[in-house]
């Protein structure tokens, strides 16, 4: 029974090593200007194990964004339940915002953006299903259930203002050289929407 487990090991550790290595070749030469030979020739691997783990050079963000996701549902799931849902709102994006810098970081972030705009294959940012866009819906309809926000709006038009603004400060920290972390840039913006919606009594 030891030699399964041997195998899945060795797998998930070339799995992680083809995923590091293609994402920082993304980070300093762009998403369109790797090929698969140059990650498998860089990782010391082989076309079979690239396929084995990943259907396609695409598939490299949708892995790496899983795990992502993994770490907002943790922050979500970490709230405590008398907390007020705005408060939980602000500290998940402040979260989520550090997260973005500390663990991805701008070179990646501005690889990412660039390739979302020109490749049809990646659908991630409009998926309306992932966890992301799920956690701002939820927190916002609780936020309502609590009386805390007052506005008219749908809860889809308030996570569709929220969402656009998160990927505006992001994009906007991507195109300047700026000294000041995203999570500070986006606390003003984030601050002003939601004491916003707040006064909409």
């Amino acid at each position: 029974m030891i030699e399964p487990r041997k195998k899945q090991l060795r797998g998930e550790k070339t799995r992680e090593k083809i995923l590091n290595i293609s994402l920082k070749l993304f980070s300093e030469k762009g998403y369109d200007k790797v090929t698969v030979d140059e990650i498998v020739k860089k990782s010391g691997t082989s076309k079979g194990s690239f396929y084995q783990h990943f259907s396609a050079k695409s598939d490299i963000f949708l892995a790496r964004f899983t795990e992502v996701d993994d770490y907002y549902r943790e922050v979500f799931h970490s709230f405590p339940a008398d907390m007020d849902a705005t408060e939980k709102l602000f500290v998940f994006i402040r979260k989520l915002m550090r997260f973005l810098e500390e663990e991805m970081g701008k070179d990646l972030m501005k690889v990412i953006y660039s390739s979302a705009l020109d490749s049809k294959e990646h659908t991630y940012f409009s998926n309306s299903n992932r966890s992301l866009l799920q956690i701002i819906r939820s927190l916002i309809e609780e936020a309502k259930k609590q009386n805390s926000i007052g506005t008219e709006q749908s809860i889809n038009e308030i996570s569709t203002l929220l969402t656009q603004s998160l990927m505006g400060i992001i994009y906007h920290w991507g195109l300047n050289n700026t000294e000041r972390s995203l999570e500070s840039l986006s606390i003003p913006l984030i601050e002003t929407i939601i004491n916003g919606l707040k006064m909409k009594h």
